[in-house]
């Protein structure tokens, strides 16, 4: 298929990189041109604009930091709206809030083209590996379109509903979970220290009986040894950012996520602690300080 894809950061640019392993015909643009070089040298295309790059694309992947991101490159002059043919889908890969789902498919339905929110689950490693889960929304036909260039990063489909604004519910519950856990283990970890219970104890615990997942296993390890370089995991700034629409989108619907609360104060604080790059985990660091743990 004839694809373009928007933004180029570490889940982007692991995507493209499958999305080319999969035989697919890719042009690419990033506003950092320089973040383009890797996958133009593995056989990409680069463009000069958004509006160039999806010209004549069949599925356009947007993988961008937030709302106002895919708002601006679908909005602008030289953007992708401006630049789609009629009857082709804009994927959007990322997390973004519900409303900005709905507004998006409005946007193409009044420009005929098409929207599929298509979040995906998982860290960049597990999408150069093609072991993303994505779930999708959107029309049924634009999801069978767009279900091709999925399976080049994705080990797992799930096709929700016709409404795009469900498949961001769903990852915001996920990644609500995801972060209300990190805050379990590190609460828990913190009781432990200052109990004398050995962290190693506590650590088998997560890891032989409580959590199966090995991203659980993952986290549960992270937070003992206190190891939260990014190394293109997810950091702070961008936990935070999910942690928000994720409240959002709860006061909505009038279900408040309590923890997520907790959560946010925390990440909110270490970004202004100057943590923004490290990993989202290290929201221990500060419930470890609040605790007067050096």
């Amino acid at each position: 298929m004839k694809v373009a894809l928007v933004g180029l950061g570490n889940m982007g640019t692991a995507i493209a990189q499958r999305i080319l392993c999969a035989g697919h015909d890719l042009t690419v643009w990033n506003r950092t041109a320089s973040k383009a070089q890797a996958v133009v040298e593995q056989g990409a295309k680069a463009s000069g604009t958004a509006r160039e790059c999806v010209s004549g694309a069949e599925v356009v992947v947007t993988s961008l930091i937030d709302d106002k991101s895919v708002l601006d490159a679908v909005r602008s002059a030289d953007g992708i709206l401006a630049g789609m043919d009629a009857g082709a889908v804009h994927l959007c890969v990322m997390t973004i809030s519900p409303n900005c789902a709905e507004e998006l498919a409005a946007l193409h339905e009044a420009r005929g083209t098409h929207y599929v929110s298509g979040p995906v689950v998982g860290r960049p490693d597990a999408a150069a590996g093609g072991q993303l889960a994505s779930f999708l929304a959107g029309p049924a036909d634009a999801i069978k379109t767009v279900t091709p260039v999925c399976e080049a990063y994705s080990s797992r489909i799930v096709a929700l509903s016709q409404r795009p604004s469900v498949a961001n519910c769903m990852k915001l519950a996920i990644n609500y979970n995801v972060a209300s856990t990190i805050e379990l283990i590190g609460e828990t970890y913190v009781f432990a220290e200052k109990s004398g219970i050995p962290l190693e104890l506590v650590r088998d615990f997560y890891r032989q009986m409580w959590f199966a997942h090995p991203a659980a296993k993952m986290y549960a390890e992270k937070l003992r040894q206190r190891d939260f370089a990014g190394r293109g995991g997810f950091t702070m700034t961008g936990g935070l950012k999910d942690l928000r629409l994720m409240l959002s989108a709860a006061a909505d619907v009038g279900a408040p996520l309590e923890i997520g609360a907790i959560v946010a104060r925390k990440l909110s604080e270490g970004v202004d602690r100057g943590m923004a790059e490290t990993d989202w985990s290290a929201l221990y660091e500060i419930s470890r300080r609040e605790a007067g743990l050096s």
